[in-house]
């Protein structure tokens, strides 16, 4: 999948920021692990692909801060199916 980088304009804790309507997607939540940084700060943040399609920003961001993404491979995990 290509998550987009973005500004955030609002602040959110956990949010769902990429909403899919077509594509893959696994039989259960999955762990992305570290999936972008936010610009100017020394932190990145992770990620949960969720069962219907949509990623999860885990920790939320603040207004203005800008998220940008980078590729990142993961193995299937294990009694993960995708649909």
């Amino acid at each position: 999948m290509d998550l987009s980088s973005f500004r955030s304009t609002v602040k959110v804790g956990d949010y769902r920021v990429w909403l899919f309507e077509a594509g893959v997607k696994p039989s259960k939540t999955i762990g992305l692990g570290c999936v972008a940084n936010v610009a100017g700060a020394a932190y990145g943040k992770q990620a949960r692909w969720n069962a219907d399609g949509s990623v999860t920003l885990i920790g939320g961001v603040n207004s203005s801060d800008i998220v940008q993404c980078f590729p990142k491979i993961i193995p299937v995990p294990d009694g993960v199916e995708f649909v």
